[in-house]
């Protein structure tokens, strides 16, 4: 099973897999530890964490549009 959370310090979105008690963010580094973080998707398969990353950065690019115009 794979979770996607945000990373506390940067916010950026993090893909691990929930055998795991910590992940390291790829954007600054920062070692969180998984437990106590909001999820914002679970998948059974990397890929799919993959896909559901995606999705939520286009969201989030929407969104971040929306407010401008």
């Amino acid at each position: 099973m794979y979770v996607v959370v945000n990373c506390p310090r940067c916010g950026g979105l993090m893909l691990a897999k929930t055998t795991y008690r910590t992940r390291s963010c790829s954007h600054c580094g920062y070692r969180a530890e998984l437990r106590g973080l909001m999820v914002l998707g679970r998948t059974s398969s990397s890929t799919e964490a993959v896909a559901l990353i995606q999705a939520l950065k286009k969201k989030s690019l929407g969104k971040r549009d929306r407010r401008r115009g």
